[in-house]
């Protein structure tokens, strides 16, 4: 269940589109921008954080890489786990959010942008299906359409 969220969150965050007025309406944008910082940098601190505890453990003097592990071991574990974790958490919300379902006003904004891309809205829809509907809707339709926000 919380790796399908997470699934989810990935697709959702994919097919949201970016646009100044969506993100003006939208946390999602933001999101977006930190999580794609955040898989750049977070592997480099990995690596970091790895070479420091060998190092720390006096790797570069002569004692063996696994004798050091055994005492610094926890904490780099702990560190990594919690880069990690940052990650999967903008990702998790992002799959609870895509499961949301629309409130009256964006409901009433995705059944006229529906119509107006012709196609049969979902009958409760959702974040993902606002979000598939507006991916859509700047490919096809005038941006104009979003002043309705």
């Amino acid at each position: 269940m919380w790796f399908k969220t997470i699934r989810q969150g990935s697709k959702y965050l994919a097919i949201f589109p970016v646009h100044p007025i969506l993100g003006a309406v939208f946390p999602e944008n933001r999101v977006q921008y930190a999580l794609r910082w955040g898989r750049r940098l977070i592997p480099p601190f990995i690596a970091f954080i790895l070479l420091w505890n060998y190092v720390q453990g006096g790797g570069l003097q002569g004692i063996s890489f696994f004798y050091t592990q055994k005492v610094n071991w926890p904490s780099a574990l702990l560190c990594i786990v919690t880069l990690v974790l940052i990650l999967l958490h903008g990702y998790y919300w992002a799959g609870k959010r895509a499961a949301l379902k629309l409130n009256p006003k964006l409901t009433l904004f995705y059944r006229q942008l529906c119509q107006a891309l012709g196609k049969e809205p979902a009958p409760v829809p959702t974040m993902f299906d606002l979000a598939r509907a507006l991916h859509e809707g700047l490919e096809k339709l005038d941006p104009d359409f979003l002043r309705k926000l």
